[in-house]
Parts: C-alpha cells; sequence; structure tokens
C-alpha cells in the first residue's frame, strides 16, 4: 500500500440477504460478511496497521461514489 495515502474500504448493508458487502479497488466482486463488526476486522487485518476509510454505501451515495471510480478493480501487478 502506498504510505500516507489511506485506503478506503466501501460497506453496504444488504437486507434482502442480511448481509454485508464490501468491496474495494483491490477485489472485483464484494466480500460478503454476516456482520458489521466482521467486515471491519477483515478491513483491520488487510490493512496492517495502515490508514484506512470505511464508507458506508446507501441509496444516497451509491450512484455518486459509482461515477467517481471509486469503486473501480485495481489490481495489483
Amino acid at each position: 500500500m502506498e504510505s500516507g495515502c489511506a485506503m478506503n474500504f466501501y460497506l453496504q448493508y444488504m437486507q434482502s440477504i442480511d448481509e454485508y458487502a464490501l468491496g474495494f479497488n483491490k477485489v472485483e466482486q464484494p466480500l460478503m460478511f454476516r456482520s458489521r463488526a466482521e467486515a471491519m476486522c477483515f478491513c483491520i487485518d488487510y490493512a496492517d496497521g495502515e490508514d484506512f476509510k470505511l464508507i458506508d454505501v446507501d441509496d444516497n451515495n451509491w450512484q455518486s461514489l459509482y461515477d467517481s471510480g471509486a469503486f473501480d478493480y485495481e489490481p495489483e501487478l
């Protein structure tokens, strides 16, 4: 991870399946978790001590996040 740049994780509660979808730019498809706490633990482990932001996604902001490229996949080479 780049030093000094906080990684962004995007978390959305999926009411229809009672799970949380977690996305970030290193995965093509969201990871599914049974609880918000479980998703947060993943973020902490993945960030490995680096700064990160957990951004809640809902009906009010998903379109603007999508349009901004926030969900674009950026594989590590």
